[in-house]
């Protein structure tokens, strides 16, 4: 017999309670004899007899019914060891127990989790093994492990070791420790047969893990914890985030897919969306059985006064709740400051170099960046005005003042951003000797697009269009397929020509087809560089009246004053997660991990290797810092940690494979878990029982008796 609640069982303390008080109400009565009173004591003692016994049955009634509700609300049952196991075991041999630790077996089935129920039946085979065999354990968890690497005739060990296994937030390694048990098998006798059990969940054990090598005679046994019972789970298997200029500057739109993996609809599930831990949007999503759908929140975050914050989607909780929430980092849109230089004003606004640009950072697209536009002259630009900004843009500029250039020059190596476009009113010579040093390749001269061959041809080719595009560039992350955008339509007129140079600095991020760069980039110390070949105004093509032009400019923008990208992306437990190494002045970081713990991470000194963070073994937020912190860089883009949604589908599927099911089937005969037979419900019935003993006791049966008439009354009726 057993208990699924034995802490309750403290309530059969209860049953004291009627004696005690019996006990604390029981008064000794002084003796005192009065011979008149003896006829009548002698008459009343049989009937005093009868009402002690009476009441010590009232009492133990009592007694009775208080410890019957302390046993049911422990819930006893009856258990009974099937001869499965031991028909399993009888011919010892040996047994490599598989655990399956990954985050799915923290399922909630009939009050336990799936990972304690595995570990019990793990410990009733062993238990079934006695003395005649040997075992051993390997766990799949965060990585697949040995905690028994050898087969052993230490059942005790075996039993130690699965009792100490933990659980992990990781998922994928099953197959990959099935293997692993293949190789502990393949050292031990083949007397008495060797045989892998793996305990996982109803998708697990219907999954076509890796068969044992061919005459091997070893046996592979896939149980389903949950012993075939369907796992009804629902789940948010994917969060994604964009800015949303539609509903209002400054909103972001959170797009959560939730799916339902069971066999039953859902109707109203609440979900809701937390910023800062504050419930900000709540809603619901009904989903047909094996449906998903995506649920959609409007948040706004406010300005970066505090760097980023805490956001998370989450579910209505169900039996699996690793899965009912995604936490996840919400950038608000930085403060962005752009002195914008413009080369050739007109009165006439459409014509103005800058009309395009002004509405391209307006305050209805600033959904990337809050961008504070500050507009001047060449003959302005000196230390004053460049304090005040962040990226200064030189449109179309024909002269710089001498001192421009090394104020630009300091300004761009002191960690500032610097924006170059070109026009009719461009000296490339002249910009080559103030700011030659900083751009990417030096200027050359303008070009008409198109050539000769073009009537030849038989198609226009007077316009020039962009047909290259590195998409692994920040400035182009933002475009699913920049080749399928609007600027691979845009017509491109007019261009300035490059130096060509063997060494030349900086990145193309966008070419012509005529190959001509169009976009460069380059980091000079602690700043950067864009060089446009092309105007920013309709005289050297239609470029700007592209719709993407507008997050081409604001991309841009972000890319120059380094302002970390808006949706922090989600990566899976166990992934290697880069670190940001942009700035060359972090050589140090320090993470913060969910649990709370710190981690130091020194950027490599080999050039070019990559900078990574691998402790990634907690689900939750990371927070990223540079170690000690540097003037105005006190944070830096932290990361977000999710499970693997493929776990959260716990259904064994269709179209398994035959020979999984076989398995399956043997597996379950063999190690089919203990009958049990619950009890509470008897213990229930008992109780009205005794309720309804304890009435019979209290219920006393009422005489009526005609009062007796005196016998002066007698006499009088009988003279009448």
């Amino acid at each position: 017999m057993g208990f699924l609640s034995p802490a309750l069982l403290v309530g059969l303390l209860a049953a004291l309670i009627p004696p005690i008080i019996h006990l604390i109400h029981r008064r000794r009565a002084v003796r005192v004899e009065f011979p008149a009173l003896e006829l009548i004591r002698r008459a009343n003692k049989k009937t005093a007899r009868q009402f002690r016994i009476k009441q010590l049955l009232l009492m133990l009634v009592r007694s009775l019914l208080l410890a019957a509700l302390a046993f049911a609300m422990a819930r006893p049952y009856f258990s009974r060891e099937v001869e499965g196991v031991a028909a399993a075991a009888e011919s010892g041999g040996t047994t490599v127990l598989v655990l399956d630790a990954s985050w799915p077996m923290a399922f909630d089935f009939e009050g336990e989790r799936l990972f304690d129920r595995a570990r019990l039946q793990g410990g009733r085979l062993l238990d079934a093994l006695g003395g005649t065999g040997q075992a051993a354990l390997v766990v799949a968890g965060a990585k697949v492990t040995a905690p028994v690497a050898e087969p052993t005739a230490d059942l005790g060990a075996v039993r130690a070791a699965l009792d100490q296994t933990t659980l992990s937030q990781a998922h994928g390694s099953l197959a990959d420790a099935v293997t692993r048990a293949y190789e502990v098998l393949s050292t031990a006798a083949p007397a008495g047969g060797r045989r892998v059990v793996v305990l996982t969940t109803p998708a697990g054990a219907a999954a076509p893990l890796p068969q044992p090598p061919p005459n091997s005679g070893i046996a592979l046994l896939p149980v389903d914890a949950a012993g075939g019972a369907a796992l009804d789970n629902r789940a948010i298997v994917d969060v994604a985030l964009r800015p949303a200029p539609e509903v209002g500057q400054g909103m972001w739109r959170v797009d959560a897919r939730v799916a339902n993996f069971g066999a039953t609809a859902v109707e109203r599930l609440p979900i809701h969306l937390e910023v800062d831990g504050e419930v900000r949007v709540r809603g619901f999503v009904t989903l047909a059985p094996g449906e998903s759908a995506v649920k959609s929140f409007n948040a706004d975050v406010g300005e970066a006064t505090g760097g980023a914050v805490p956001a998370a989607v989450v579910l209505e909780s169900d039996a699996l709740t690793t899965d009912d929430r995604v936490a996840f980092w919400l950038r608000p849109a930085p403060r962005l400051r752009l002195l914008a230089v413009n080369g050739d004003p007109r009165p006439t606004p459409q014509r103005d170099e800058l009309f395009y640009l002004e509405r391209a950072v307006g305050p209805g697209t600033q959904v990337g960046a809050r961008v504070a536009l500050t507009i001047t002259a060449p003959d302005r630009l000196d230390d004053k005005a460049l304090a005040d900004a962040d990226v200064v843009l030189l449109a179309n500029v024909a002269r710089l003042p001498a001192a421009a250039g090394t104020t630009l020059s300091a300004f761009v190596r002191g960690g500032g951003g610097l924006w170059v476009t070109m026009g009719d009113q461009v000296d490339p010579a002249h910009l080559n000797e103030r700011i030659g040093p900083l751009l990417p390749r030096a200027l050359r001269e303008a070009r008409q697009s198109g050539d000769a061959a073009a009537s030849a041809e038989g198609r226009d080719r007077r316009l020039a269009t962009l047909t290259q595009f590195e998409r692994g560039h920040p400035v182009l992350r933002v475009f699913p397929d920049p080749a399928r955008s609007s600027l691979a339509r845009a017509g491109v007129a007019k261009y300035m020509l490059l130096d060509p140079a063997p060494d030349a600095a900086g990145e193309v991020v966008m070419a012509l087809d005529e190959g001509a760069p169009f976009l460069l980039t380059r980091t000079v110390d602690q700043g950067r560089v864009a060089l446009f070949t092309g105007s920013i105004d309709r005289d050297w093509g239609d470029v700007p009246i592209r719709p993407d032009f507008v997050p081409l400019v604001q991309q841009i923008l972000r890319f120059l004053s380094r302002a970390a990208n808006d949706a922090a992306p989600l990566h899976l437990v166990g992934a290697t997660v880069p670190l940001p190494a942009e700035d060359p002045r972090v050589g140090r970081v320090q993470v913060r991990t969910p649990d709370g713990r710190l981690v130091g991470s020194d950027r490599p000194l080999a050039p070019g290797e990559a900078w990574s963070f691998t402790e990634t073994a907690a689900l939750g937020l990371y927070a990223v810092s540079p170690d000690p912190p540097l003037p105005g860089l006190e944070t830096l883009p932290g990361f977000a940690v999710t499970v693997d949604p493929k776990g959260a589908d716990l259904r064994a599927g269709e179209g398994r494979p035959e020979a999984a099911r076989q398995n399956a089937a043997a597996a379950a005969e063999a190690l089919a878990p203990q009958k049990r037979t619950e009890l509470w419900h008897a213990a229930l019935l008992g109780l009205f029982f005794l309720l309804a003993a304890e009435a019979l006791l209290l219920w006393q049966r009422r005489t009526v008796v005609a009062p007796r008439r005196s016998a002066d009354a007698l006499g009088n009726a009988g003279a009448q």
